[in-house]
């Protein structure tokens, strides 16, 4: 099971969604071609746009260990606390350009 209905680790994102669905079709593809099926990594990035020009976000990658899927050591970011205006503005326009890529890989 994948998904938002899913009770596996992952964060609920748009990110982790579509980064689920790709190694979903990643395995689908090794199996239909009798390639080995390795274990994903998935990748989540959220923003939250707190104003036009002022954003922060969080990353990370999971990734399969132990049967269980967890956070990858030292593959996590978030935005520094008390970043600077320019700083923050650079993450807005960062969000954008994260919308403009989901929505394009989402629906073409």
């Amino acid at each position: 099971m994948i998904g938002d209905a899913a009770s596996n680790g992952l964060q609920k994102s748009a990110t982790i969604a579509n980064s689920e669905a790709k190694a979903c079709a990643a395995a689908v593809n090794a199996m239909l071609t009798g390639d080995p099926v390795g274990d994903p990594i998935y990748i989540n990035a959220c923003y939250s746009l707190l104003a036009p020009d002022y954003a922060i976000s969080v990353t990370a990658m999971y990734g399969v260990r132990s049967g269980k899927v967890s956070i990858l050591e030292n593959a996590t970011g978030r935005s520094p606390l008390g970043a600077d205006r320019k700083y923050r503005g650079k993450e807005a326009k960062d969000a954008r350009g994260w919308y403009a890529s989901i929505v394009a890989d989402t629906f073409g």
